[in-house]
């Protein structure tokens, strides 16, 4: 198991652009608005050369004079979790502001017995002002670095002593390379559809902040664990709106890019929607958003227990009429898998993991060459190319598939523009009617005998 090295410190004193200057990757949100930060954001970062691995985690704010708000109180005591489950403490201070807020946290450390914590003076820009940050190390008796985020200095130093720490505790162990087995699930949807209930009811676990109200979760958060002998990450979105509703350079706009950056991530998208709603324009979007990405797509349709709470309802009836709502809505997509579920009763959860560990299986399922363009003799002569104006004879010479995840097939032919648009999603009918490929999209390219592509999806 990967050693946990926690990152805290009061509001607004940089420890999110820490955390992304650290890992080299823009993952945390970074805004002049203390308080930013809600979840606690996990990175497996690999220190290639100091030769180990451990996770990364930037805590939420600690700010104990809002704990009347409850929101605020629900960060501070995933944050005080996260203390006791590191291994190591990134404590970031200002070199030149000891303020009440960072007592308090000196005194939560003291709580809780934590010995193992580096103290990180962020905002040490030049060299008188690292001089004096070194002068608090000998009062405070703690391992004491200077550092610079906006500068990117200084860094180092503190990945060495990490390092040293860790190894020192026999945590040094070190990533392998990424395994195509790991199930990579993203659940996506607009705002109080119950995203985080979700995860936490897949999971048996409070690991993401749940509130009963509209966007909470700000940054993507990975959740790793095992599921029936298989790897999954799962990734709880940050909340999507419409990039028109929504300033730009905010809070808001950063966790629409975090959440665009999460559908683009993950392999599989669970995109959540209302069972107690109609399907809105916005929940199409993001199923567009899905498409466009060539993800593998489920609909989970949560609050189903409020659907069935009415006394009238047939649980058996409401599912098939709404099932055929859904293929109404989203007739473009008739491959998708559609779940109903109930995040607070904790029902049929588990089928969003078993689905998705099928769709992995189908997104990266291969079919031989041979096989193929047997099966494509048949589809032709049961229906010929069917040609546009222009064309006056058009021909599939072969096809293969040419990759996976999403799968992907190419096939030559004469000319690629004589091909009438129908006759591409009569292919993939055949395709899915006889290979499957259940809850992906699945990629076509007719190439001519030259120069010629055409991309249909």
């Amino acid at each position: 198991m990967l050693a946990k090295v926690v990152v805290i410190g009061r509001p607004n004193v940089g420890k999110s652009s820490f955390f992304n200057m650290y890992t080299g990757h823009k993952i945390a949100i970074v805004d002049d608005v203390a308080g930013t930060t809600r979840d606690v954001s996990e990175y497996d970062y690999t220190d290639e050369n100091n030769d180990l691995s451990y996770v990364l985690a930037d805590s939420g704010w600690l700010d104990f004079g809002s704990k009347e708000d409850e929101v605020a109180e629900d960060i501070i005591e995933r944050t005080e979790k996260s203390i006791t489950e590191a291994d190591l403490l990134i404590w970031l201070v200002e070199y030149d502001k000891f303020t009440s807020q960072d007592l308090e946290i000196s005194k939560v450390l003291k709580k809780n017995k934590v010995h193992d914590y580096i103290v990180v003076a962020n905002k040490a820009d030049n060299e008188s002002q690292i001089m004096e940050a070194w002068s608090l190390a000998g009062k405070w008796e703690l391992e004491f670095f200077p550092v610079s985020v906006s500068h990117n200095k200084w860094i180092d130093e503190i990945r060495r002593f990490v390092s040293k720490n860790l190894t020192k505790k026999w945590l040094n162990y070190k990533l392998e390379t990424f395994d195509d087995s790991v199930v990579s699930l993203a659940l996506a949807g607009r705002p109080n559809v119950g995203k985080s209930s979700l995860i936490n009811a897949i999971i048996w676990k409070d690991r993401v902040m749940v509130k009963d109200m509209p966007w909470t979760t700000r940054d993507a958060v990975d959740t790793k664990f095992r599921f029936w002998d298989k790897d999954f990450v799962l990734i709880d979105t940050a909340w999507i709106r419409r990039l028109s509703r929504v300033g730009t350079r905010n809070v808001e706009n950063w966790s629409i890019m975090r959440s665009d950056r999460a559908i683009i991530r993950a392999d599989i998208i669970a995109v959540v929607v209302d069972g107690f709603e109609w399907i809105v324009q916005q929940d199409l979007s993001i199923i567009s958003k899905v498409l466009e990405e060539n993800k593998g797509l489920i609909v989970v349709v949560n609050k189903w227990d409020k659907v069935l709470e009415k006394p009238w309802v047939n649980r058996e009836t409401m599912m098939l009429r709404y099932i055929e709502y859904l293929k109404e809505k989203i007739e473009f997509v008739p491959w998708v898998s559609v779940i109903f579920t109930s995040a607070t009763d904790k029902k049929r959860v588990n089928e969003i993991l078993e689905r998705a560990g099928e769709i992995k299986l189908e997104r990266f399922k291969r079919v031989k060459t041979w096989i193929f363009n047997e099966f494509l003799e048949q589809v032709i002569y049961k229906h010929p190319p069917t040609g546009n104006k222009k064309a006056h004879s058009p021909k599939i010479y072969y096809w293969t598939q040419a990759d996976t995840n999403p799968p992907k097939f190419v096939l030559t032919t004469n000319n690629p523009n004589h091909f009438h648009f129908s006759y591409k999603r009569y292919l993939e009918n055949r395709i899915r009617e006889n290979f499957w490929f259940h809850g992906t999209p699945i990629v076509i390219e007719y190439r001519g005998r030259g120069k010629h592509l055409w991309k249909v999806k």
